[in-house]
């Protein structure tokens, strides 16, 4: 395997500069709570702003567009023919890529019955639960621009003996409410293989940030804020972004991300992590918190990460004062494990979420804040002061 030290005969970074530095209150050690104050302002707007973007699998141009527009002052932006947004920052040393994934759960248009109610299936792989789905508002993304609707299934005084008895969903049981007829769908553009998406809207609760698509838009808002941080400046590789298409269906973007001429050395995926500081959830199963800094995975269900970029970015982070955690992630698969089979030595970085996969995920954005500073400091080896 390869490393950062193995290329520049370096050490670990040793410290980041003052903008990697650990939030104020924060103790200066690796494991440690972030500062109790609550986070805010340019990382929530930028969150706020991403997580609002619809980007349903197959269909994120939207989030793209917007990555592209931030990206272009920076340095040279490609795009894939299946999709993939590249940001290519020149440098010295070995070739590393940093991926996140830019689609988000959805819905699509199955059918359309007389009455204008829409039939639908997951746009992913079939694995949600309907408690998330049923009264959720979503965002109908019509060709004539995009409309309100809700998710629905027979309630109250309409239900029968046998469907109060039933225990149990299925996709038959349910559709999505949008309020027009079937015909006036059709004007509208709503046809079979249109996609939707959640609609909660962004709110903030306590410390806490919610609502749909941190999924994996805390791993678009790291790579937006680390361009921005490190175009210009002196880094310790050739460094390359990139926004990743069709995750949430079998991780195909990121399968091709070292084809078309490209090839990396090392590669890091950000995803969302599983945080485990809920009733029900045991901490001996998932012992991930908020608030305690970004997991370094070792391995989930389809790969084992890097041991060394595990220590190479713990090394990191306690000479910078940013808090990591350790995670094993079972029952979770992330674009880590796609670039591993193209030959990358990799690592999976995952700032930690609520809810995974629901309308409500939730964020500590004090989380996403210590990810760019620990990407941050490895790549510069910025000393403090």
């Amino acid at each position: 395997m390869t490393s950062m030290a193995d290329y520049t005969g370096e050490a670990p970074p040793a410290a980041a500069d003052e903008r990697a530095a650990a939030p104020p209150g924060s103790v200066p050690a690796a494991g440690v709570p972030l500062s109790t104050a609550p986070a805010g302002g340019e990382m929530e707007a930028l969150l706020r702003t991403l997580c609002d973007l619809a980007g349903p699998t197959g269909q994120e141009d939207e989030v793209l567009a917007w990555v592209r527009r931030a990206w272009e002052p920076l340095g040279e932006v490609t795009q894939t023919p299946v999709g993939n947004l590249v940001l290519h920052l020149p440098g010295p040393g070995p070739r590393v890529l940093v991926a996140a994934h830019a689609d988000e759960l959805s819905l699509m248009v199955r059918s359309i019955d007389a009455n204008g109610f829409l039939r639908v299936i997951p746009g992913e792989r079939d694995h949600f639960g309907f408690p998330y789905f049923i009264g959720a508002p979503v965002r109908v993304l019509a060709e004539g621009g995009p409309l309100p609707g809700v998710t629905a299934a027979v309630t109250g005084h309409a239900m029968t003996p046998e469907q109060k008895a039933r225990t149990a969903l299925t996709w038959d049981d349910l559709f999505v409410d949008v309020g027009l007829t079937a015909d006036e769908c059709a004007a509208r553009g709503i046809r079979v293989g249109t996609r939707m998406v959640w609609d909660p809207g962004i709110r903030r609760m306590g410390r806490l940030l919610v609502g749909k698509a941190m999924d994996d838009r805390l791993g678009v808002a790291v790579l937006v804020e680390l361009a921005r941080r490190l175009a210009g400046v002196e880094r310790r590789c050739d460094l390359t972004l990139a926004l990743t298409v069709q995750e949430e269906i079998g991780m195909l973007g990121a399968s091709s991300v070292a084809r078309d001429g490209r090839s990396f050395d090392v590669g890091f995926t950000i995803d969302n992590g599983l945080a485990g500081d809920i009733p029900t959830v045991s901490e001996s199963h998932v012992p991930v918190r908020l608030g305690m800094g970004p997991a370094l995975v070792h391995r989930d269900s389809s790969v084992h990460y890097s041991r060394r970029l595990i220590a190479e970015l713990r090394a990191t982070a306690g000479r910078a004062g940013i808090p990591v955690q350790d995670a094993v992630l079972y029952h979770y698969s992330s674009d880590g494990a796609q670039l591993v089979r193209q030959g990358m030595e990799t690592l999976l970085v995952a700032p930690p979420i609520r809810y995974s996969h629901s309308p409500f995920e939730a964020v500590d954005v004090r989380d996403v804040e210590a990810t760019v500073a620990l990407f941050e400091a490895y790549f510069t080896g910025a000393r403090a002061g």
